[in-house]
């Protein structure tokens, strides 16, 4: 485990500098086992119950000093039952985790319309809705632009319809808020 300040959402990449002897052991071990590691995140000192299993896409840079550069890739979110910060002899830390095979393609209307309507008011583009039917809500919410404390309540979330619901809710906020900015920006023309 891989704890960080960060949460990332099935499909996002990022780049991480590694450092710290634990994690530079992690990613050894992951290298050399081909295998994945999760990212728990955490917020001051307080580990959230949520994270994201990771596949290590490429190392960017290897220095002599062991530091590195990876890109990783976010596969699918885990509820943590159990954490431990040191699985030892290794330097890093583990948990029992409880994976969930989330379906998150959606077929729901009502979001590819709200999310239509979003991107024409903010960018003034026609999106068809036919092209967004079939497609997975993390993608969706990869073009909103959450914040870490909301992309963690969207990976909590169990079932679709929730997933749904929520990037719905956050869809109208920005409609509210695309159109408070547009009226703004009038009304100081005006003056």
């Amino acid at each position: 485990m891989f704890p960080l300040n960060i949460v990332l959402i099935p499909g996002e990449t990022k780049v991480l500098h590694i450092f710290e002897d634990r994690y530079r052991e992690l990613v050894a071990d992951c290298v050399t086992n081909k295998a994945n590691f999760g990212i728990p995140y955490i917020k001051g000192d307080q580990l959230a119950d949520y994270g994201i299993e990771v596949s290590i896409s490429k190392i960017m840079q290897d220095n002599p000093d062991g530091e590195m550069d990876i890109e990783i890739k976010a596969i699918k979110p885990f509820k943590i039952i159990k954490y431990t910060s040191v699985l030892k002899p290794k330097l890093y830390g583990a948990a029992y985790i409880e994976g969930y095979e989330d379906d998150t393609t959606s077929n729901r209307y009502k979001l590819f319309r709200s999310f239509k309507k979003l991107i024409k008011a903010a960018k003034g583009k026609e999106i068809p809705v036919e092209t967004l039917i079939n497609v997975s809500v993390y993608k969706v919410a990869q073009l909103l632009d959450l914040t870490n404390d909301e992309k963690l309540q969207l990976l909590s979330f169990e079932h679709l319809k929730e997933k749904e619901d929520f990037l719905i809710s956050k869809i109208k906020l920005y409609m509210h808020m695309v159109k408070l900015e547009k009226a703004i920006k009038n009304n100081f023309r005006l003056n």
